[in-house]
């Protein structure tokens, strides 16, 4: 299939949009068959120094164009993302070794994300208003953008990392886009598709990068840095930040945990783990990791999902539809699973099903592996695990998981499945994490983009989803104006008119609070409403 749409040529000319820069050229490559693609050419420091005057001339002209005129290119950029589906398909089969499956997923996150940008985006020509304190005032609270923002990209998803570049130009920024030279392509596609869309040419500023020291070295002329990417990365980004004072946004290493409860719909757990665990051979920032089952139905579980996973996670060649796991990234992450195993399997772990390479398909394919009872002092547990390895570990009671997760400084996504609208409830209030999905994996959060996600501890600051992922590229304005005769007293001395004024609005306040909200009867009122709603609406 990669053939029939993708040939030399296309690689070569998103290979010349880069071609400005004076660094060394670094092999872009089949992630399947290891077969040379192109050759693209890496950023110098200089390099990206140049880029920040270019950015700023566009930024100027991308914001005079409004929330609105924005809105317009992001709609049109909707429809050519509909339009090439297929190129956009191959092309994330090619460079991040997805199945087909899994490359029409990250197809349908671009879509999803840049049809919902357009409408969020809108959100910014609004503003906020209201009368001020004094009589005649009036204030309004404009968002405004914050400039030129630097952002890593993980070069895990090279499509659908411009998902925050859409959210930072959708608030009227300009882009400097730090990619891998590995996913750099899929970056230039989009960047050709903006364009054409409507967006200025030089406001989104691709840079190859293979040590961040390009990147490094222009922090200190940007608003804002964010990162996509490992926590090593974050770290040593964030500390330059630090340095020169720039805002700092990042998502860094995650744990994603599963619960299954005895009374859950256990076919249902049964898949949803299966396809959290699996999709793009573990190394989406979703992925399951490690799944916590109630004793009374571990072992049940255990083999109904090793069951599962055998008849329906199919290894192989990513032009087969038939195929559900695709390769890893590099082949050095399929070593890394294979060190994680061997660790854990020595110090006492069962191996459930998988457990080794898959040679025969390439040097970067790893079978799908399902590990039992790990212990505590495996390397596995204090490891971000990225691969297509989930290991399930017993409990008694949701207090067990509630621990786990409160002294974990990772986790992100947790997944409970259980029946009970007490457990629930409960669960929601005592676990640690940037959100909890109940009933389902991923699919029910990733597709609901309104819905924000935002990274606790050492997964990142940095928001995902809804209008508040664009509304944290953007700075309030306040503006204020007084009518009629302003409140300025012709003196200052004790007693002129704007401090008795002062003191009559102070005091109309406090007795307007005592009388109204803060009493026995109005304290009462509003816990009986909030036990109403919650008894009606359950906990989600």
């Amino acid at each position: 299939m990669h053939s029939d749409v993708l040939d030399d040529r296309f690689f070569a000319t998103l290979a010349e949009f880069l071609s400005w820069m004076h660094g060394p050229r670094k092999d872009v490559v089949d992630v399947e068959s290891g077969r040379l693609l192109t050759r693209v050419a890496t950023a110098s420091p200089e390099d990206a120094q140049d880029s920040l005057m270019t950015v700023q001339a566009a930024q100027v002209v991308w914001t005079e164009m409004g929330p609105y005129g924005r809105a317009k290119v992001l709609a049109r950029f909707s429809q050519l993302v509909w339009k090439y589906q297929n190129e956009m398909v191959a092309l994330s089969q090619m460079l991040s070794g997805k199945s087909l499956i899994d490359a029409h997923e990250e197809f349908l996150d671009v879509l999803s994300t840049a049809k919902n940008i357009k409408y969020s985006s809108r959100r910014l020509g609004k503003y906020r208003a209201g009368r001020g304190a004094l009589p005649g005032s009036r204030w309004r609270v404009y968002q405004r953008p914050l400039g030129i923002v630097g952002i890593f990209t993980s070069p895990d998803w090279p499509l659908s990392s411009i998902n925050d570049v859409l959210q930072a130009i959708a608030a009227g920024n300009a882009v400097v886009n730090f990619v891998t030279p590995q996913a750099a392509l899929g970056a230039v596609l989009m960047h050709a598709m903006l364009v054409d869309a409507g967006m200025p040419y030089g406001l989104w500023k691709i840079i190859p990068d293979t040590t961040s020291k390009a990147g490094r070295a222009v922090i200190p002329g940007l608003d804002m840095v964010t990162v996509l990417g490992s926590e090593k990365l974050g770290r040593r980004i964030s500390r330059v930040c630090q340095e020169y004072r720039v805002p700092f946004k990042g998502f860094l290493r995650v744990l994603n945990v599963g619960v299954i409860c005895e009374d859950c719909r256990f076919d249902h757990a049964v898949r949803a783990m299966a396809r959290a665990g699996f999709q793009h051979a573990g190394q989406t920032v979703n992925s399951a990791e490690v799944i916590w089952v109630q004793e009374s139905i571990f072992d049940y579980f255990k083999l109904a999902l090793k069951d599962f996973v055998s008849d329906q996670v199919t290894i192989g060649s990513l032009d087969s539809a038939e195929t559900t796991l695709g390769s890893m990234l590099t082949p050095q992450r399929a070593q890394t699973i294979q060190e994680l195993v061997d660790d854990a399997v020595q110090r006492g772990a069962e191996l459930v099903l998988g457990g080794s390479t898959a040679p025969d398909l390439g040097p970067s394919f790893y079978e799908p592996t399902i590990l039992a009872r790990v212990p505590q002092d495996a390397v596995i547990c204090a490891s971000e695990i990225h691969g297509p390895l989930i290991y399930l570990q017993p409990f008694q009671d949701l207090t067990e998981v509630s621990r786990f997760l409160g002294t974990s400084r990772h986790s992100y996504c947790i997944y409970l499945f259980t029946e009970s609208e007490f457990m629930m409830r409960d669960f929601i209030q005592a676990a640690n994490g940037a959100a909890v999905i109940i009933n389902d994996s991923y699919l029910s959060l990733y597709l609901t983009w309104q819905a924000p996600i935002q990274g606790i501890r050492s997964t990142g600051s940095g928001i995902r989803h809804g209008v508040e992922s664009i509304l944290q590229y953007s700075r309030v304005q306040s503006v204020a104006r007084q009518e009629g005769h302003p409140w300025i007293s012709n003196d200052l001395q004790p007693g002129n008119r704007m401090e008795r004024w002062s003191f009559f609005s102070s005091r109309a306040a406090v007795i307007a609070s005592i009388l109204f909200t803060d009493t026995v009867i109005a304290y009462a009122w509003r816990n009986l409403r909030h036990h109403i709603k919650n008894r009606v609406h359950g906990p989600v």
